[in-house]
């Protein structure tokens, strides 16, 4: 007798994160009947329920009394009531990062992007390309393509995912084509040493049939596996940017593989910082044997991601742009192409996104916040934590001799509308609740 994959009933806990809500899409979409719970409602409830998923809001055993598999994200505790529930009952359980290895394993190729950042963006820049191509492709997003939304379901023959480092779970994926973008330190929390989290981003790297290396990270340019293909903003590499230019923050280049002009790219996106992703993701298209032409096509059609350098609205005259940069690499750069592009001041309002990231990354925070001269803090958003003395925003203004900082939405709405003038941008930073807060209040 067939199997009918209606009868199986698959349930996930923390359906509202954006890696979830495509897991739940992808099951959907193969024919499973689906359910997901979220303790709180979240935008993009309504979408998941047009595609027949069932959505609960608050966690609640009965959500699991049917369920003949149940997927849980990196949030849920053991505590939790529908977890509890279906370990009590022998329920097959899987983590998100387990299911996700899983259904890759569908698929005939596997491109996984890694990195301590900029990895939506390249998984973005690379659907678009594989869209241009017209690939039989799936793509599981961990944002917000303004465009795609956060999972493409377009064919099985190719497979698209970024690759957290977060719980480990990077250790668990393996990609025949992955993409490494950078090591940066983050996620402490979670690794014994930083030696132990840069042999995970190693040990990514050599499971890959091909695997495409930034040059200028300080971890990866030692790496000389044979299965290595190398980019990096410079000649020391085998795919390279030449004659690079900017137009008022948007940048184009001649890329250039092996030493050969292939032609002339041209971004629809913000920041330096993009030609080094879309070499990643020219280098990674380039060696599937993708055109020039349809890389071309589909790095002008990416337009961007929802919170990566996204204009939300204004305060008064004044351009609100919010980006998730939380780490203090991304910080700087967001702050630099805030920079070009700005005809007035740049004020800048971060959000630090856990107590245990900050106290860890306290020094570099500091060299990266200090200089700049418009600078505001909100109180830290704690995700997973409890306070930690010395890790919360509050802590860090007092380090960065008492600069601006906030409690509520309402206290920076009324500030800043009193100072921001019509040519001044306010960039607003963090992974945190922020973002919501604000786009609340003052979204276009």
């Amino acid at each position: 007798m067939l199997y009918d994959k209606k009868q199986f009933y698959i349930h996930l806990i923390g359906v509202g994160g954006v890696s979830m809500r495509g897991i739940a899409e992808y099951f959907a979409s193969v024919g499973f009947s689906v359910s997901g719970s979220d303790r709180s409602d979240f935008s993009q409830r309504k979408e998941l329920e047009k595609k027949g998923i069932r959505v609960f809001l608050g966690h609640d055993a009965k959500h699991v009394e049917n369920a003949h598999a149940v997927i849980y994200s990196d949030a849920i505790g053991e505590d939790n009531e529908e977890f509890a529930f279906a370990k009590k009952n022998n329920t097959f359980t899987i983590s998100r990062a387990d299911a996700l290895k899983m259904i890759s394993e569908n698929f005939g190729d596997v491109v996984g992007v890694a990195g301590c950042h900029g990895k939506t963006t390249v998984t973005c820049m690379l659907a678009h390309i594989f869209t241009c191509a017209k690939l039989k492709f799936s793509a599981h997003i961990g944002g917000e393509d303004l465009t795609l939304g956060n999972f493409v379901l377009n064919g099985n023959d190719v497979f698209l995912s970024e690759v957290c480092e977060f719980k480990k779970n990077i250790n668990k994926f393996v990609a025949d084509y992955a993409v490494c973008l950078n090591t940066g330190v983050d996620h402490m929390d979670c690794y014994s040493s930083q030696d132990e989290l840069k042999n995970a981003y190693l040990s990514f790297a050599k499971r890959g049939y091909k695997s495409i290396i930034n040059k200028n990270d300080s971890v990866y340019s030692s790496y000389d596996g044979a299965n290595a293909v190398t980019f990096s903003i410079g000649d020391n590499a085998d795919v390279t940017a030449k004659r690079i230019k900017s137009k008022r923050g948007i940048y184009s280049f001649d890329l250039v593989v092996k030493g050969k002009k292939k032609g002339r790219i041209s971004l629809s996106v913000y920041g330096r910082h993009n030609v080094e992703n879309a070499l990643s993701a020219c280098a990674c298209a380039t060696y599937m044997g993708i055109s020039f032409q349809n890389i071309k096509n589909g790095l002008k059609n990416y337009v961007g991601t929802v919170r990566r350098f996204e204009t939300v609205g204004k305060i008064g005259k004044a351009k609100v742009i919010c980006d998730y940069a939380h780490h203090p690499t991304e910080i700087e750069a967001s702050v630099k192409c805030a920079s070009e592009i700005a005809k007035g001041e740049v004020y800048v309002l971060f959000q630090p996104h856990t107590y245990s990231r900050t106290l860890f990354l306290k020094d570099e925070f500091i060299k990266v916040l200090k200089p700049i001269k418009n600078l505001g803090l909100f109180k830290t958003f704690s995700a997973r934590e409890s306070y930690q003395k010395g890790g919360g925003a509050n802590d860090l203004s007092k380090e960065l001799n008492c600069v601006l900082y906030f409690e509520n939405v309402d206290e920076v709405l009324a500030y800043y509308g009193k100072i921001l003038k019509e040519k001044d941008v306010l960039l607003v930073l963090g992974a945190g609740d922020l973002y919501y807060l604000i786009k609340e209040k003052i979204g276009k």
